[in-house]
């Protein structure tokens, strides 16, 4: 496709042919607004190198994403660093071309402002938030767009109780405010927090069977457990609470997913190993819903 640039080995070391994929991956370095730690466009090459290193067999799903799901890697998408909206028109392109051929488009950030670009191939579905921050302020540090004001942006044009924020600990007083006039629906942490599966099963039961976008921020997760985000925010998840919470929203017709804010530079490798586990039970719930 137009602007990717092709990589081997893809994700896990394998890779289906295109035409027979469900899922789809692509790379999007990018790395523009980041207003604390840079660093996102490296984590597309560093989550494939953590996917490679690990099984491809999921004890909770027993089953192997590689034998009953189909997977495709696409490479990265190249970024235009300067140019943000060019950038977004590409992601949009690509990921146009992908939902026009009936695939599950999965991309790896980057940052978050990518979700933005995404969603608008997605405005009839909702939009599943994995996140520290609620990232609804209406501008920061003089940008519109940028990773704290993204779901602010996505609202634009998606109506308000098609975004659900799952995670969420952190916010100033104008977001508070915003989601409170406008009652965004949203899950904190301590919610979150030893009932992954009841609150998995309310989202259930809001969304029904109409589709899903879910994006993961995986700041959602606590320093301890991924310490190399953009911005690290105390009183995270767990790692397992994520992985039983993401195994059941993946049952949902999940229509795209992201997995962003990953910063290599800071890492021993605990963020990208944490951030390609939590695709592969992404992944594992898919093909376990398969008919």
């Amino acid at each position: 496709m137009e602007h990717v640039i092709s990589v081997q080995p893809g994700f896990g070391g394998f890779d289906w042919p295109y035409e027979k994929a469900r899922v789809v991956l692509l790379g999007v370095p990018l790395d523009v607004t980041s207003s604390y730690r840079t660093g996102t466009k490296f984590a597309p090459a560093k989550i494939r190198e953590a996917s490679a290193n690990l099984e491809t067999y999921l004890m909770s799903a027993r089953l192997d994403v590689f034998e009953r799901l189909g997977i495709s890697d696409l490479g990265d998408l190249s970024i235009i660093p300067t140019d943000l909206a060019a950038t977004g028109e590409r992601i949009r392109g690509v990921v146009r071309e992908l939902k026009k051929d009936g695939k599950v488009p999965a991309l790896l950030g980057g940052e978050h402002t990518l979700t933005y670009f995404t969603m608008r191939e997605f405005e009839d579905a909702f939009l599943v938030q994995l996140d520290a921050h609620r990232d609804l302020r209406d501008e920061y540090l003089g940008d519109k767009l940028c990773h704290a004001t993204v779901m602010r942006r996505v609202l634009d044009s998606l109506p308000n109780e098609r975004l659900i924020q799952v995670g969420v600990r952190s916010c100033s007083k104008e977001e508070a405010e915003f989601a409170r006039t406008t009652k965004i629906q949203a899950y904190t942490t301590e919610q979150v927090l030893g009932n992954p599966r009841k609150i998995a099963a309310e989202i259930a039961g809001k969304v029904g069977k109409k589709g899903v976008y879910l994006s993961i921020d995986v700041d959602v997760l606590d320093p301890a457990f991924a310490p190399a985000v953009t911005t690290p925010e105390p009183g995270g998840l767990m790692t397992v609470d994520l992985l039983r919470l993401v195994r059941e929203l993946g049952k949902l017709n999940i229509r795209a997913f992201d997995v962003v804010e990953v910063s290599p530079p800071y890492d021993t490798g605990a963020t990208a190993f944490a951030a390609a586990s939590i695709i592969y039970e992404l992944l594992a719930s898919i093909a376990s819903s398969l008919k």
